[in-house]
C-alpha cells in the first residue's frame, strides 16, 4: 500500500512537470500569437492605420533594427535603461511584420567596433554616441525598400515613445514613395522661407542680419507634402490640393475672393486665425511712446460667416481651470495664467473627432473663440477642440493683457465649453456670388508727352456662386500654437515635439488631404495619464488660497491710499512717519497671519494627496497577497471537505 502511494506521489511529480514544460512550450509558441491589449488607448496593439498601410504593401522590404546591446550592457545605469525601450521597439517591429502579409522582414543588428555592422549604421546616418574610446552607442531604425529606397529613424528617443509607431509608420510610407500631395501656404507672417545653412545664418546674426527660416512645423511638413507659399496678392489658386491661412491679417478683397472661389473649386481648407499673434508682436513689438496698441490680430472676414463660423477677434478664451501656472519673473511667485490654455483630454471631450482623437497635451496662447451662425446652413459643424464647462469669452486691453492678476479677478466662469476649432463639411456659397472688380494698374504712354504714367484699368472676375461637391474646412483660433517655441524643444538628440500642437496641426491636414490611416496613427494616446482626483484636490487648494491673496492685496492698496491722503492733509513729515511705521507693523503681522493660513491650507492640501498616494501604495502592496490568501483558503475548505465525504 505504501509502494502504491509513493509510486502514486512520483507519477503526480512527473505529471506535473510535464504539464509545466508543455504549457510552457505552447505559451512560447502558440500562446506568443494570442495577446489582449486592455489598456483605454489601446497603447500595446497597431492602429487600424498602421494595418491599412501594411495590407497595402506589395513589395518587400528590410527593416534593420539597430542597437547597441553589448555596449548598453557595459554603460552606465542610464544607458542600461534604455534597454527597456529597446525590447518595447522589439515587440513593435515583431508586430509590424506579423501584419504585412510577409513583406516585412526584421533584423536586429548590434554594430559592434570596426565591423560591417557599424559602418553600415554609420553610412545610413544613424546618431552615434561615443561611451568610450571604441564603443559607440546606436539605437536606430533603417527602412529598405526592394528598389534602392532607404528611410531613416536616427535615434529613438524614449520622450517621443507616444509618436513611435507614427514615426515607424512613416518611413514604411515614404519608402513606397506615393505621390505627395500639393499643399499651398498662404500668409501675412514668414513661415515658409529659402532655409539658409546653419553657418550662413549664423554669420547673418553675427552681422546684425535677420536670418529669416521656415518655421519647423512647414519642414515636417515637407516630408509628406509638396510644400509651396501662396503669395498674397495672388488672383487664383491653382494646382493645389490643400490650402493652408495663417494668420490672414489685412487680406484683400482679391485675395479673400481667390480663396472663396478656390474653395468652391473642390478645394480644402485649414484655416488659423487670431485676435492677439505673440509670434508677430516679436516680430513687431509696440514702440516707446506709442498711444495705441498695435493690432496683433486676424480675421478671415466674410469668408468664415458665409461658412457659417461667428469669430470676434476681440474676445480671448480663457479657462481658470486649464490655465497654466508661471512665474511673471524670477522673483515673483507662481501665478494662473489666464491667457495660458494648457488642454488636457478635457478639451477633446467637445468631440469624438478623429482629427482630436488621442489628443491630450496642448498650449495656447490667447486663443480666440469660435461658434456656429445658427443658422440652417446644411453643413456639418464638428468642434475638434475647447475648453472645460467652465470655460468663457473675455476682453482685455492695455494694461490688462499684461496683468494675470487683472486678468484672473474679472474673469468668471462659463456653463458650457467654449469651442477654439471647428470642422465645417458641405456644399459652400460664395461670399462674392456677383464676383468683384478689381483694378489693375499699368504702364501707358501718355498722348501729349509721351512718357510714361500709370493709368488705372479695372476689370470683373466673375464668381462660381455655389460649390458643386461637399468642401471641408478647418478653423483654429490660434497661430501661437504651431510656431517653433511653442510646439518644439530642442534636445541633445535633436528636436523633438514638446507636446500635441504640431499633432492637432498634422492630424488636420492629414484628415483634408484624406490620408486617413496615417492621421489615425497620430491619434494614438500618450502613456502618461493625468492624475485627475490629484489635481483637483492641488485646484481647491489653490482657490482656498485666492481668496486670502485677494485680501492681503486690498489691505496693501487701502494703507497706500491711506499713506497718500496723510500727506495730502499738510501734516508734518514726522507725523506721516510715524503713522506710516505703524501701519506697516500692522499690516506686517496680519500678513503673516494670513501666510500662516496659507500654509495651513497648503499643508491640508498635501496631506489628502499624500493619503491618497499612500492609499494606493497600501492597495497595490495588500491587495495580491490578500487575494492569494483567499484562494488559498477557499481550496484548503474544499480540500478538507472532499477528504471528509471520502
Amino acid at each position: 500500500m505504501k509502494i502504491e502511494r509513493k509510486q502514486e506521489a512520483y507519477l503526480n511529480i512527473f505529471l506535473a512537470i510535464l504539464i509545466v514544460v508543455f504549457a510552457t512550450y505552447i505559451g512560447t509558441t502558440i500562446g506568443k500569437k494570442v495577446k489582449v491589449d486592455i489598456t483605454q488607448e489601446r497603447l500595446y496593439s497597431l492602429s487600424d492605420g498602421t494595418k491599412a498601410i501594411l495590407h497595402k504593401l506589395s513589395t518587400p522590404m528590410t527593416l534593420k533594427f539597430y542597437y547597441s546591446k553589448t555596449a548598453a550592457n557595459k554603460g552606465t545605469e542610464g544607458i542600461r535603461a534604455f534597454n527597456n525601450y529597446y525590447y518595447y521597439i522589439k515587440d513593435l517591429l515583431d508586430e509590424y511584420v506579423a501584419n504585412s502579409r510577409n513583406n516585412l522582414k526584421l533584423e536586429v543588428i548590434d554594430p559592434r567596433p570596426d565591423t560591417k555592422e557599424e559602418e553600415e549604421a554609420i553610412a545610413a546616418g544613424l546618431k552615434r554616441f561615443p561611451l568610450s574610446e571604441t564603443e559607440k552607442y546606436f539605437f536606430g531604425l533603417v527602412v529598405r525598400s526592394e528598389n534602392g529606397t532607404e528611410k531613416v529613424i536616427e535615434f529613438f528617443d524614449p520622450n517621443m515613445q507616444a509618436n513611435v509607431e507614427y514615426d515607424i509608420t512613416k518611413l514604411i510610407y515614404q519608402a513606397t514613395d506615393p505621390k505627395k500631395i500639393n499643399v499651398g501656404i498662404i500668409s501675412s507672417l514668414k513661415v515658409l522661407s529659402e532655409d539658409v545653412s546653419p553657418y550662413i545664418a549664423q554669420m547673418m546674426r553675427m552681422q546684425g542680419k535677420n536670418a529669416e527660416e521656415s518655421w519647423i512645423i512647414t519642414k515636417m511638413m515637407q516630408e509628406f507634402y509638396s510644400v509651396k507659399e501662396v503669395l498674397p496678392e495672388t488672383e487664383k489658386i491653382s494646382a493645389i490640393d490643400l490650402l493652408v491661412v495663417i494668420h490672414p491679417k489685412n487680406f484683400s478683397e482679391k485675395t479673400l475672393f481667390a480663396i472663396d472661389q478656390y474653395l468652391l473649386e473642390g478645394g480644402k481648407l485649414l484655416v488659423l486665425v487670431d485676435p492677439l499673434a505673440i509670434v508677430e508682436q516679436a516680430i513687431n513689438p509696440p514702440q516707446m511712446g506709442m498711444q495705441m496698441q498695435p493690432d496683433y490680430s486676424s480675421d478671415l472676414a466674410p469668408l468664415l460667416a458665409t461658412w457659417g463660423i461667428k469669430y470676434d477677434k476681440s474676445d480671448f478664451t480663457g479657462d481658470r481651470y486649464l490655465s497654466g501656472v508661471r512665474r511673471m519673473d524670477q522673483f515673483s511667485p507662481p501665478v494662473r495664467l489666464l491667457p495660458l490654455l494648457e488642454c488636457n483630454q478635457t478639451c477633446t471631450q467637445v468631440s469624438k473627432d478623429v482629427v482630436s482623437s488621442g489628443i491630450n497635451n496642448m498650449a495656447f496662447i490667447y486663443p480666440g473663440a469660435l461658434s456656429t451662425m445658427g443658422e440652417d446652413t446644411g453643413h456639418t459643424f464638428t468642434p475638434i477642440i475647447g475648453t472645460s464647462e467652465k470655460g468663457n469669452t473675455y476682453k482685455a486691453m492695455g494694461y490688462e493683457l499684461n496683468n494675470p492678476v487683472a486678468l484672473m479677478n474679472k474673469f468668471t466662469d462659463g456653463a458650457k465649453p467654449v469651442i477654439v476649432g471647428y470642422k465645417v463639411v458641405g456644399k459652400f456659397k460664395s461670399a462674392f456670388p456677383s464676383g468683384i472688380t478689381v483694378v489693375d494698374e499699368e504702364k501707358a504712354e501718355d498722348d501729349k508727352t509721351k512718357n510714361k504714367v500709370k493709368k488705372a484699368a479695372s476689370r470683373k472676375l466673375e464668381a462660381i456662386s455655389e460649390s458643386k461637391k461637399e468642401g471641408a474646412v478647418i478653423v483654429i483660433a490660434d497661430v501661437d500654437f504651431i510656431h517653433d517655441q511653442n510646439a518644439f524643444r530642442s534636445t541633445i538628440f535633436g528636436l523633438s515635439m514638446v507636446n500635441d500642437n504640431a499633432k492637432l496641426f498634422l492630424n488636420s491636414l492629414d484628415n483634408l488631404a484624406g490620408s486617413n490611416d496615417l492621421m489615425s496613427i497620430r491619434s494614438r494616446g500618450k502613456f502618461s495619464r493625468n492624475f485627475d482626483v490629484v489635481d483637483q484636490i492641488e485646484l481647491d487648494a489653490q482657490k482656498d488660497t485666492e481668496s486670502k491673496v485677494s485680501e492681503i492685496n486690498g489691505q496693501i492698496e487701502r494703507f497706500t491710499q491711506e499713506l497718500n491722503q496723510l500727506g495730502r492733509s499738510g501734516e508734518s513729515v514726522a507725523l506721516i512717519q510715524n503713522e506710516g511705521i505703524k501701519k506697516k507693523k500692522e499690516l506686517a503681522a496680519q500678513i503673516a497671519l494670513l501666510k500662516g493660513e496659507l500654509r495651513e491650507v497648503k499643508r491640508i492640501g498635501r496631506e489628502k494627496v499624500e493619503n491618497l498616494g499612500a492609499f494606493l501604495q497600501n492597495i497595490n502592496t495588500l491587495l495580491v497577497p490578500i487575494i492569494i490568501l483567499i484562494v488559498g483558503i477557499y481550496f484548503s475548505m474544499r480540500e478538507k471537505k472532499r477528504v471528509k465525504g471520502v
